[in-house]
């Protein structure tokens, strides 16, 4: 069992004729050296288990940098696809009010061009009406004066010969 620092500074030789016992002191001194040997080795080993530890812990340092690092660029990378997302999503909102405006012009040209068609259609309408009128009072102006003749041939014939 090791010796105590208390054990030690109180340690106590018995007493000879011409000093302390050389026995006590020899077992005392092998006690010592046997601690200091125990002591020893145990630092060592403490250091050699320190020193793995070290290296250990400076390869878990470089593992926490290089995630921390790959974090950054992560983020980083997420910040510049939302960016270019919201980009493609405003070119595509762009594109498609274009594309709306372009097509609403189109059905407002179609509209006008269809109504001018009605406005012509409707034209074309009140001229042949017109035509057909002045055409059908021509007819009847022609059975009228047709039957005005027929009238006067008739009478004609009717009139007796003298």
């Amino acid at each position: 069992m090791p010796l105590t620092p208390a054990e030690i500074i109180h340690w106590q030789f018995r007493r000879r004729l011409l000093g302390y016992s050389v026995k006590d002191v020899k077992e005392f001194i092998q006690r010592v050296s046997e601690t200091v040997a125990e002591l020893m080795e145990e630092n060592r080993s403490l250091k050699e288990e320190r020193e793995r530890l070290l290296e250990r812990l400076q390869v878990y340092q470089s593992i926490e940098q290089q995630l921390q690092n790959a974090l950054v660029v992560a983020e980083k990378t997420a910040d510049e696809v939302k960016k270019q997302a919201q980009k493609e999503a405003e070119l595509i909102i762009a594109k498609a009010n274009r594309e709306s405006e372009e097509m609403k012009a189109n059905a407002r040209h179609q509209v006008q061009v269809a109504m001018n068609e009605v406005e012509q259609l409707r034209k074309l309408r009140l001229r042949l009406e017109a035509e057909l009128r002045h055409l059908l009072l021509s007819y009847l102006d022609l059975l009228e004066k047709g039957a005005r003749v027929c009238e006067t041939e008739v009478k004609l014939d009717e009139e007796p010969l003298d």
